[in-house]
């Protein structure tokens, strides 16, 4: 342990030198790295928006459970609690058929205002379930139908089902593609540090038979694979610590609608730059430690 740490700096000056003699072999490994991590922070950039937009939309559904005219006020709220006990179901608001028609006639005009008064209102008091999990939709309205006092249930139909598993589909491919892009990052950096070794082969080969460890041959390649993240990562990275608040402010920070809402740029933007710079290095270490190590198993 001691000699590796003595021999430390000795192995980054000789990485700087390496990379200084072989500069286009490692501007075409950053290159590389930056350009899957600059698809990969796209992608995540994507992904984390898309997950704020199904939980923005899933907060919006309800089901809505329209109570027969003959249910008392301790009834009400028998159903009140049975409906909160559901599987993924949150807390039940009450609303009159007055307060029903106040807000048809809110949203849809002066036309049905003349449904208002007590004898003249068609509609019924509802029971409205807020859920906690958008995907218990469908089951919450079948157990809602069984209750007692129940006229009916409405939550949107299966188009609602279908609308939450195209969005969390979306969400889940998301991630997933941000995973395979920095599997790529990591394949196309060992293959460029692979192109290096080759270059070098009399060098290694001189190490191996002078009685070097494998520590010494190999670390340096570490060092080289660490800068070479590190300059893939600085485009990609600055991109999105400047660019996503930039776009923020620009779109006011909404996507076509107020359905639609973008993540705050802060901390966001920092906590994906700093994973951006963690991945670059980590995958330009990682790719050079397993191209080195495989030579020289090769010539062990």
């Amino acid at each position: 342990m001691l000699l590796f740490i003595k021999s430390l700096p000795r192995m980054v000056r000789s990485a700087s030198k390496d990379i200084s003699r072989h500069f286009s072999t490692a501007f075409s490994s950053s290159l590389s790295i930056a350009i899957a991590l600059l698809i990969a922070t796209f992608m995540t950039v994507m992904a984390a928006s898309i997950d704020q937009f199904t939980k923005n939309i899933e907060s919006e559904f309800v089901v809505q459970v329209s109570l027969l005219p003959t249910v008392t006020e301790e009834q009400r709220q028998v159903l009140t609690d049975e409906l909160s006990s559901m599987k993924g179901a949150g807390h039940v608001t009450y609303s009159t058929k007055d307060q029903e028609l106040d807000e048809l006639i809110a949203q849809n005009g002066e036309i049905f205002s003349q449904y208002a008064g007590e004898d003249r209102n068609p509609l019924l008091d509802v029971l409205t379930v807020h859920l906690e999990n958008a995907q218990q939709v469908e089951a919450v309205s079948k157990e809602a139908t069984k209750l007692d006092g129940v006229a009916s249930v409405s939550y949107g139909g299966s188009m609602i089902s279908k609308m939450v598993d195209v969005f969390d589909a979306a969400r889940t491919g998301g991630w997933l593609l941000v995973g395979f892009m920095i599997i790529l990052a990591v394949y196309l950096t060992r293959i460029s540090v692979k192109m290096t070794i080759h270059t070098r082969q009399e060098e290694i080969a001189i190490m191996r038979q002078v009685g070097a460890y494998n520590w010494y041959i190999t670390t340096p390649f570490v060092f080289e694979g660490l800068i070479i993240g590190f300059w893939g990562a600085l485009v990609p990275g600055l991109l999105v610590l400047l660019g996503y608040p930039a776009l923020y402010n620009l779109l006011g920070g909404v996507l076509l609608s107020d359905m639609f809402v973008l993540i705050s740029p802060w901390p966001f933007a920092a906590y994906v730059t700093a994973g951006v710079f963690g991945i670059g290095l980590l995958t330009g270490a990682l790719g050079s430690w397993l191209a080195v190590r495989k030579y020289l198993r090769w010539y062990r």
